[in-house]
């Protein structure tokens, strides 16, 4: 007997809105260093491990980013009782 393999949708599912969350991250660090928001390219060209900073800065947008795309996902996927209920609709 063959084992079936598990199902990996929900994990999939995950993993692009996390890319997402990812992307907004990169796109927010880039804007805030080009525009230098906050002084804060400035700052980083001074210091010797400024990158190290931006770094960081894009490390916590990206958790951050990332867990606010994958809680909206999940809390926009249909409840099984409104699947239910459509499906047994009369």
């Amino acid at each position: 007997m063959v084992a079936k393999p598990p199902d990996r949708r929900l994990l999939r599912f995950l993993a692009e809105h996390a890319a997402i969350g990812v992307m907004v991250a990169a796109a927010l660090t880039y804007l805030i260093v080009k525009v230098d928001a906050f002084g804060i390219a400035s700052m980083a060209e001074r210091s010797a491990n400024g990158w190290l900073a931006v770094l960081l800065l894009f490390a916590g947008f990206a958790v951050t980013f990332s867990s606010v795309a994958m809680g909206t996902a999940i809390f926009m996927l249909p409840k099984d009782e409104d699947r239910w209920r459509d499906d047994h609709r009369g």
